[in-house]
């Protein structure tokens, strides 16, 4: 799975911050998914460790937070 984010050196800085935010997006929903998949193996496996499933949890959280703080700066540029 290899995905380039391709931003042209001559749009806006709204605009490249814009690419990067829809990136996010679809990395945060990626990262979800993935995330359900860890939580209903550990459903199963009673035995089986949480702290993965912790470790993605943050790495989510963070990447919310990133999308977050890059939309309100778009916002505000408008």
């Amino acid at each position: 799975m290899s995905n380039q984010i391709n931003i042209a050196p001559m749009a806006h800085k709204e605009e490249k911050l814009q690419i990067i935010a829809d990136y996010l997006e679809e990395l945060k929903d990626a990262l979800a998914d993935v995330l359900e998949e860890y939580e209903a193996e550990d459903a199963k496996d009673a035995d089986s460790s949480s702290e993965k499933l912790d470790t993605l949890t943050e790495a989510l959280d963070a990447l919310e937070d990133a999308f977050d703080a890059i939309n309100d700066v778009v916002l505000d540029e408008m």
